[in-house]
């Protein structure tokens, strides 16, 4: 029964997550609405037209971006608060002025750049199974700005949302999870619960592969700082150089290079990593 309790408790930030959101929209919709009815009182403009006027900044990708930067700052606070009195006390393993070397920055970033190519592929073949899915998700996307590459995409996607969801589940969800799971299947839940955590089948599925990578890193790194560090550059790298990245998905022999060359990337990353954590490991 503890452990199931303490299963149940990993559940919590997913929760608070969603609530979070929830509490950061509401007034956020609410000082449109006020500015809205001020504007019509005003300028006299018809309601049809203010309530059109309205629903669109609501739908904008500019608004979205604003409340999720919002959202994220609020958790990044939250659980960076909680994850510092109680988890990382007992659970970081290596100082983060120790954590880097030129090996292991290297091997993320090539990490990064390989899991690009096999998360698109990934997606593609869930595509071809389920076309909805992938209409579904490409709506949001359009719908949200992520295709976008404007600053303040930039700065939410690849700093303050790696900060704030790998404090959420590399560090409070997986340092609980850990407590009643053995490392390998804390790893698959909190992978698990980072799939559910973006609500979207295709998202879900990309995110969940993406966590066990993730969980991984921050284990074997010693430190959720090295997770952060990956997950900014794999944002990075989905964000500016996905569009010159080469799949030719509809032809055999390059669907097969491209994947290859993603695997082989992907591979020669984690070597990397890990050879360079034993490097700084023995230094210290």
């Amino acid at each position: 029964m503890k452990k199931i309790r303490c299963i149940l408790f990993c559940l919590l930030p997913v929760i608070i997550t969603i609530v979070l959101q929830i509490l950061t929209s509401i007034p956020v919709c609410g000082i449109t609405v006020i500015a809205a009815v001020l504007k019509n009182y005003h300028r006299k403009m018809p309601l049809s037209e203010a309530l059109n006027d309205l629903l669109s900044l609501w739908s904008s990708s500019s608004f979205i971006i604003g409340v999720s930067m919002i959202y994220a700052i609020a958790a990044l606070v939250l659980f960076g608060f909680w994850y510092r009195k109680k988890i990382a006390a007992d659970q970081e393993l290596v100082p983060v002025k120790y954590a880097f070397n030129i090996q292991i920055v290297s091997s993320l970033f090539l990490l990064a750049v390989g899991l690009q190519y096999v998360v698109q592929y990934l997606m593609s073949f869930i595509g071809a199974l389920r076309p909805d899915w992938m209409q579904a998700y490409a709506d949001l996307s359009d719908s949200a700005g992520f295709g976008s590459m404007s600053p303040l995409m930039l700065l939410y996607s690849c700093i303050i949302a790696p900060v704030s969801e790998e404090l959420i589940f590399r560090g409070v969800t997986l340092g609980y999870a850990k407590k009643s799971l053995s490392a390998a299947a804390a790893v698959c839940l909190q992978a698990v619960l980072f799939g559910v955590f973006h609500m979207n089948i295709i998202q879900g599925i990309y995110a969940a592969f993406l966590g066990l990578f993730l969980g991984y890193i921050c284990e074997a790194g010693g430190t959720i700082a090295v997770s952060m560090l990956f997950h900014a550059f794999f944002n990075l790298c989905g964000s500016l150089f996905n569009p010159y990245m080469y799949y030719h998905m509809e032809q055999p022999f390059f669907f097969m290079l491209w994947l290859t060359v993603g695997v082989l990337l992907t591979y020669a990353g984690i070597f990397l990593f890990q050879s360079g954590t034993e490097m700084r490991d023995e230094r210290d």
